[in-house]
Parts: C-alpha cells; structure tokens; sequence
C-alpha cells in the first residue's frame, strides 16, 4: 500500500512538471540572454584594455550561471524519484523553492503574491515533498484566478502550540458547497479537465509527516488551505 501511494506521489510530481517546464524554460533564458550580453560586453572592454569593468561583467555572468544552476537541480530533485527523507525542513526555503519552480506562471497570469506571518519556522516534512503540495495548492490557485483582475494569492505561515500552518488563500470564486465534503475524495474536482487527485495525494503526504492539509474559511473570500505540521524547535 505505502508503494502504491509513493507511485502515485511519483505520478503526480511528474504531472505538475508539465505545467511547470514552461516557466522554468523562460526563467533560464532570461538569465542566458543576460550572460550573452555581459559576455559581448566583456569582449568589447578586454578589447580596450579595460580590465576592470571586464571583470565586473564576468562576476555578473558567474552569479547568472549559479541561479540557472539553482533552477535546474530544483526543477531536477523535484521530479526524481527518491526515498522520501523525513526530517527537519526550513519553511522559509521551501517556500522560495516553490516559487522558484512556478513564479513564472504567477507573473505570466498577473497574480499579486502576498507573503505573511512568521519566518525562521522548521517542519518535520520531505523538502521535496512538502513543495509537491505547495505547487498543488497554488497550481488549484491559479486555475481558479483564470483571467480574474486584481487576482491574488496569499501565503500565511503561523507557529502555535507546537504546530506550525502554512495556508495558501486566494481571492477566486472559491470551493462550490457541493463539493466542499468531498473535495480530499479521489476523481472529485471542480474543474472540467482536472482528474480530482492532487488534493487526495496532497493530503496523504501532509499526514504521512503526522500532519493535515484541510479546507480552510479564505481570508480573502476565494479558497482557502491549511496545511499543518509538527513544528521543530529552534535552538
């Protein structure tokens, strides 16, 4: 059975990198297109003895090639299969990892992102895990924010008792009442093309680290998720 849910775990990151490619594809060439440039440049002050703006353009083109080299693993350890590691996961980076992997789709759709709450925040998780349902909730996000104005979605973080949450909250048109009871059922889904399993899969990750993944009342009258995890004590 734990086999059985790894596959489908496996199947649904490899589902997401579809959506996902497009975005990381256009965040590597703006960065290349960039290293052309201070390259050409650099040629052209080599060229008149000007060492030390050469110089400064190959530092620029040293700190482009390690942000493409970020993206890539990203998008790489995401997408490999792995043992699952449970262990203590810095909130924070997860977070920036996710947005790393889908910020183009975010800026593509002309969706606000607001981040709030509380920083510095340890998970017992999977890093690449906890990201897969991260991207699933913002992903539902998106496809509800559709051709929306003003569309935003809000990340919350909070620490309380021992737990920490994570909500993602957006101001779309939110979760019909019909659906809101057996939203976590497999094959149920609001929308006309979605198979209605990343939230069942989502779900059975979050409790696999001994935590929850519910619907949530949406601060911002849209959906809204929680995700709930065991918090690990900062020294």
């Amino acid at each position: 059975y734990r086999a059985a849910r790894e596959e489908l775990a496996q199947a649904s990151r490899l589902g997401s990198i579809g959506q996902i490619t497009a975005g990381v594809a256009h965040e590597i060439n703006q960065p290349v297109a960039a290293i052309r440039s201070f390259a050409e440049n650099a040629q052209g002050f080599l060229a008149r003895d000007d060492g030390a703006r050469a110089e400064e353009n190959l530092g620029r083109i040293v700190d482009l090639t390690q942000r493409i080299g970020t993206i890539t693993a990203e998008l790489r350890d995401f997408a490999r299969r792995r043992t699952p590691e449970i262990g203590a996961v810095a909130v924070d980076a997860v977070i920036e990892s996710t947005l790393l992997l889908i910020g183009d789709r975010l800026r593509a759709q002309g969706v606000t992102l607001e981040r709030q709450g509380d920083t510095g925040l340890q998970v017992t998780a999977d890093r690449v895990r906890l990201e897969q349902i991260l991207i699933n909730l913002i992903q539902n996000a998106l496809d509800a924010l559709a051709e929306r104005d003003g569309a935003v979605i809000r990340i919350t973080t909070a620490h309380v008792g021992g737990q920490v949450t994570i909500e993602v909250a957006d101001n779309g048109p939110g979760v019909a009442p019909a659906l809101a009871d057996e939203l976590f059922m497999p094959f149920v889904t609001g929308r006309a093309e979605g198979l209605g399993l990343g939230l069942p899969i989502a779900r059975n990750i979050a409790r696999e680290f001994g935590g929850e993944l519910r619907l949530a009342p949406s601060p911002l009258d849209g959906a809204a998720f929680m995700i709930e995890l065991r918090e690990v004590a900062r020294d």
